[in-house]
């Protein structure tokens, strides 16, 4: 992850918002959910290729700042709500689940558009734990992770509760890897 300016409580596009943007036009759906959507880049690609798109953020201005992209881009079809991760919704209900957590290690969350926590997975834990509850029986997860983080363990715990995971896109950096990967549920 370059270390992009944070414009008004939302993390601006970088590489790793470009190579999940490029992850995600592999994938349509009927009901998606990016957890949060910080500037809204993600979400208005998922736009293009699902028939409604939940998003969510826990800034007010990061929504705010993606409700100006989306309505820029004429995306119609996207509900953004101000919430912690999938919080508010049903079991079940969303085919496509992706996020871009923060992962850099930091002993502690100050920047929640960037510090990941301790082992720079927490907070993507918090995300996958969420995604477990709202993604359907056929549903899969794509989501951001780095080699600087303990994403290991991340999908460890994916793989414990049934899921296959296997990585769909990296970019080599020059302090960095980072990478998307893909979770569904194993058949």
């Amino acid at each position: 992850m370059l270390f992009k300016s944070v414009r008004h409580g939302s993390y601006e596009p970088a590489e790793d918002t470009f190579l999940l943007t490029d992850a995600v036009r592999r994938y349509c759906g009927k009901n998606v959910l990016e957890i949060g959507v910080g500037s809204g880049f993600v979400t208005a690609e998922l736009s293009k290729r699902s028939l409604f798109v939940a998003g969510t953020d826990i800034s007010r201005r990061a929504l705010r700042d993606a409700k100006e992209r989306l309505k820029s881009f004429k995306c119609s079809n996207v509900e953004l709500i101000c919430c912690d991760g999938a919080s508010p919704f049903r079991e079940g209900c969303f085919d496509l689940i992706v996020f871009n957590p923060p992962y850099l290690p930091s002993k502690k969350i100050v920047d929640i558009a960037v510090d990941g926590g301790k082992e720079g997975i927490e907070v993507m834990v918090k995300f996958i734990v969420h995604s477990l509850r709202s993604i359907s029986n056929s549903g899969k997860m794509v989501f951001v992770s780095s080699i600087i983080s303990s994403y290991d363990k991340a999908i460890e715990m994916l793989k414990e509760r049934g899921f296959r995971v296997r990585k769909i896109g990296s970019r080599k950096m020059f302090f960095e890897d980072i990478f998307v990967m893909e979770a569904s549920k194993a058949r």
